[in-house]
């Protein structure tokens, strides 16, 4: 089976998950997943839960575990966890011995939607997000929904920030979210599942068809230009999904003279359901901006949901990505 493809995605699949996990040699998982799954993470090498640990130290420490346990490269190691444990273990796996099979068991929504499909592999470096990583699959990917239910609120938003970005992509995806926005509001898994389905569908057909972000994924960048630059700036003050619907919001206004009227009009009350406007200044986000891999060193691009189900990528030179920021600022300020 095609790795992209292989995944497995139901309500409760806590046997299958289970199963994954004791077919590989080697897992990480973080402090809190510790703490609420001991026996199906007994074993397994942890590490702080939070965005510090995706960085240089954590990632040497799970190598020289690694290298400890005797791992070949005929082995596989596994991911429980969130973005933050499965994007740090897929670059661990892409890296030790030039690259060995890993399984990623996602247990946060954010995870679920997005992180934990695609095989972006990655720790944020010199205070820039996601600066030093690899594309690396994993072989398989369990989603199991019943481990949102000991989901903290913040975790939870931080999931909402890209399954929005995610049900953008698609006519009847952005349908569905509407059927069941006050679901997701309401942390109800039972009507958050189906929009888990339709995201993961989404994801991978976008990642299979462009696994190495050439074309086609970058749809997926919604909201993360000015997201990313926030996130640097206020040094993740905030989870990844708000700094997400934040940069959505604000991208969204910034070319709003491209958008469709009533789109816009439908889609902006919704984000600000959950989350501010961004306080960051125009200069230091277009900074942050353009140290973005996405962009070079004229322009930033940021990719903009026109309509439902249409993305359109809009490069500014530096001058007009201020303009446009700072004016984006004021209108949403004064909504």
């Amino acid at each position: 089976m095609d790795k992209v493809s292989n995944i497995l995605c139901g309500k409760d699949l806590t046997e299958d998950a289970a199963a994954a996990i004791k077919e590989c040699r080697f897992v990480v998982t973080d402090s809190n997943l510790a703490s609420l799954y001991p026996e199906l993470t007994s074993g397994a090498f942890v590490i702080p839960a939070g965005e510090n640990s995706k960085r240089q130290s954590v990632l040497f420490n799970i190598l020289s575990a690694m290298q400890k346990k005797g791992i070949k490269r005929s082995d596989r190691v596994c991911s429980v966890g969130g973005g933050v444990v499965s994007d740090i273990t897929g670059l661990a796996a892409a890296m030790y011995m030039r690259g060995v099979e890993w399984v990623n068991i996602p247990t946060s929504l954010l995870a679920m939607v997005d992180a934990g499909i695609g095989g972006k592999t990655a720790i944020n470096f010199n205070g820039v997000k996601n600066l030093v990583g690899a594309f690396h699959l994993p072989e398989r990917i369990v989603i199991s929904a019943i481990f949102l239910k000991t989901l903290p609120d913040r975790e939870w938003l931080d999931g909402a920030g890209e399954l929005i970005k995610t049900c953008l992509l698609t006519e009847d995806a952005y349908k569905a979210l509407n059927a069941n926005l006050d679901g997701l509001k309401a942390k109800d898994i039972d009507k958050v599942y189906p929009l888990i389905s339709l995201c993961v569908d989404i994801k991978n057909a976008v990642v299979k068809a462009d696994p190495k972000e050439g074309g086609l994924r970058k749809i997926l960048n919604v909201g993360h230009t000015v997201g990313h630059a926030l996130e640097s700036i206020e040094k993740y003050k905030l989870s990844h999904g708000e700094y997400v619907l934040k940069g959505m919001m604000t991208e969204l206004t910034m070319c709003k003279d491209i958008v469709d009227n009533s789109f816009y009009r439908e889609i902006l009350p919704i984000l600000r359901s959950f989350t501010n406007p961004p306080t960051a200044a125009a200069s230091a986000v277009c900074r942050r901006s353009l140290s973005d891999k996405k962009n070079d060193a004229n322009t930033i691009s940021v990719m903009v949901p026109t309509s439902p189900g249409k993305v359109t990528e809009v490069k500014m030179r530096q001058d007009d990505y201020k303009s446009r920021y700072a004016s984006a600022l004021k209108e949403l300020n004064a909504l």
